[in-house]
């Protein structure tokens, strides 16, 4: 069933046409990945769909109540409510059900006059309650809270004291627990650590309705689409499969469309040539027909790959063989302690990703390294003849009032005007926006301009804070490229799988409570390590129980397949507590002297028991199966 469809959707801005003409068709339960460069139009299209902007030509057509959930890139939340509270907001129409039935509940026993009715009114919101999910909608509420990296004891924190990112967390958190038919989301891993990047692939490869996510992140869209959408010059087209078959199918494409160029062209050549030798001779109407059949011809377009920027790292100083040695580090906060003992050493050539949950310190341990703030305990050694380059997450060390000249200028001075406008030519700045402020510029452009000034640099140990997050998915591969050829050290923080898989060969995990781990090898190997010693430690939590748990504690999700696990349990406490709910009502005298309740709190009782059964196999099953 169609949810959406569009027919030759067009929209400008000015005199920059952003979409031509594009048309599609969204349908229910499909998983769409939707790419291009940064400034392609994505986020336009997406408005267009939810019917927040307009398209200026064409027409989009939309289901009979299509419900649409739409969050843009930008959130925010004014809210005086705790986390809770406000996730609660989605289900506000459950809450007045529930309120009404406790009403009703205390009436029972003081309006006999009018219990009938009263009962009635009860049994038909039960109902209601029931098959809207009312049972059930606080394990989902904290399940889903938790997907999003909010901890049991983070759901009483107010809104107003939550980080921009905390806030969009939140904002996801509630818009796919309003369970629209169509989700429109635009970079939702952003403000994500890897864990609720797997949480939110295994949410959305089982969501019912339809999904639309915009995304640079190439893991996730191997995970989570079906078909690709890619604008590029306002071009929208669509392929089947995931991001890795869009590969395929996209080079095909190109390679067949230069086959059929090639082919025209040469046909125009001959054509030409015998309207030139013709068309004054005795074949004179032949050359004038065969003109006009040129003139007619639908030109095929010449394949243009698009331009990629150009990034070149090289250092001046080869230094010496041992670049870094950190032992047993550890640092923390007031109210939170970060890492402890943590302990590695980068030799010449090293390169080394540090990963883990949000909050763990893997800025905080750049920063230590970087001599920018200081440890609680431990020591760091850089080696001789070693020069450092950091790269900024949060672009702070960009002067907004400067133009990007100047910028770049300040990493190399020697050089002349012409030769840095040349330079930055190779990070797509074009003649006049190398004149424009920093602060003017986008993230991706601000992220083009740190990069250009730690090439100017030629450092031997880059210090990169996760590097790709401004950065499509054309420019990502040329970073990733560039590395691979760098002759220096890498020490790299990033959550973008893909990137890590290509750039790493060895993992520091920083984990909750100031666990520190080092593995060798990409992030492939990090993740299949991890499953064994989870595995490995719930073998030893069965054999010291004596047999399997049937409802076993929250543990910090090491793959998305603990994450499901998570979802069953919370739905096995939920049914536990309705179960000692129907027993309560069983025990009471009230209820053992009316046989039609007893009869009915029975039947309910059997019902979730048979529930609850299920439920018990299926965590046995996916216990087994890690």
């Amino acid at each position: 069933m169609s949810l959406v469809m569009g027919e030759e959707v067009s929209k400008s801005y000015g005199e920059n046409l952003i979409i031509r003409k594009a048309s599609f068709q969204i349908n229910q339960g499909e998983k769409i990945g939707f790419i291009g460069d940064n400034g392609a139009g994505k986020s336009t299209l997406l408005k267009i769909i939810s019917g927040e902007i307009k398209p200026d030509g064409g027409k989009i057509e939309r289901s009979k109540g299509l419900r649409i959930g739409y969050l843009s890139q930008e959130v925010d939340l004014d809210s005086k409510k705790s986390i809770y509270e406000e996730a609660e907001e989605v289900f506000r129409e459950l809450l007045a059900i529930e309120k009404r039935m406790h009403q009703l509940a205390g009436m029972m026993g003081e309006d006999s006059k009018n219990l009938k009715q009263i009962i009635e009114e009860y049994g038909k919101l039960e109902e209601e309650f029931e098959s809207k999910g009312g049972y059930d909608y606080q394990a989902r509420l904290k399940m889903v809270l938790s997907g999003f990296g909010f901890r049991e004891g983070d759901l009483e924190r107010s809104v107003e004291g939550l980080s921009g990112g905390e806030r969009a967390r939140l904002c996801y958190a509630k818009l796919l627990l309003s369970e629209p038919d169509l989700l429109l989301l635009d970079e939702p891993t952003n403000h994500l650590d890897l864990e609720a990047i797997e949480w939110l692939e295994e949410y959305l490869a089982s969501y019912k309705g339809a999904v639309v996510v915009v995304s640079h992140d190439r893991y996730f869209l191997d995970r989570v689409a079906e078909k690709i959408w890619e604008l590029e010059g306002g071009i929208l087209r669509c392929y089947q499969g995931n991001y890795t078959r869009y590969l395929e199918q996209k080079e095909q494409h190109i390679l067949q469309q230069a086959k059929i160029y090639k082919l025209q062209r040469e046909e125009i050549r001959r054509q030409e040539d015998f309207i030139r030798r013709n068309i004054a001779g005795q074949n004179s109407r032949q050359a004038q027909s065969r003109k006009k059949m040129l003139e007619k011809m639908r030109k095929v377009e010449k394949p243009i790959r698009g331009r990629e920027i150009v990034v070149d790292f090289s250092s001046e100083l080869r230094g010496g063989n041992k670049v870094l040695e950190v032992s047993n580090l550890s640092k923390s906060f007031p109210t939170k302690p970060l890492f402890k003992n943590v302990s590695f050493s980068l030799q010449r050539g090293d390169r080394l990703g540090v990963i883990g949950p949000n909050g763990t310190g893997k800025t905080t341990l750049l920063r230590i390294i970087m001599g920018k703030e200081r440890a609680d305990n431990g020591r760091v050694r850089i080696g001789k003849g070693i020069r450092l380059g950091y790269y900024d997450q949060y672009l702070a060390q960009l002067n907004p009032q400067s133009t990007v000249l100047e910028e770049v200028r300040s990493a190399s001075p020697q050089m002349k005007d012409e030769e840095l406008r040349t330079f930055l030519g190779k990070l797509l700045f074009t003649k006049e926006e190398v004149f424009s402020p920093i602060g003017n510029l986008s993230g991706g452009e601000q992220a083009r301009v740190l990069l250009a000034k730690l090439m100017l640099k030629k450092v031997n140990f880059l210090i990169l804070d996760e590097p790709t997050n401004h950065l499509d998915i054309k420019s990502r591969k040329v970073l990733e490229e560039a590395l691979l050829r760098y002759d220096g050290t890498i020490l790299l923080v990033s959550h973008d799988r893909y990137f890590l898989d290509k750039v790493v060969q060895a993992i520091l995990y920083l984990g909750r409570d100031g666990e520190a781990k080092l593995y060798p090898g990409n992030y492939s190997y990090f993740l299949e390590k991890r499953r064994k010693e989870a595995g490995s430690v719930k073998r030893e939590e069965k054999k010291d129980s004596g047999q399997g748990e049937k409802t076993k504690k929250k543990s910090v999700k090491e793959t998305s397949s603990l994450s499901a696990l998570e979802e069953i349990e919370l739905q096995i406490e939920s049914f536990e507590r309705k179960m000692e709910e129907i027993v309560a009502k069983l025990k009471d005298d009230a209820t053992y002297r009316n046989i039609d309740e007893v009869n009915r709190l029975s039947e309910e009782y059997e019902e979730v028991a048979k529930k609850l059964d299920l439920l018990y196999e299926e965590w046995e099953r996916r216990e087994d199966f890690k």
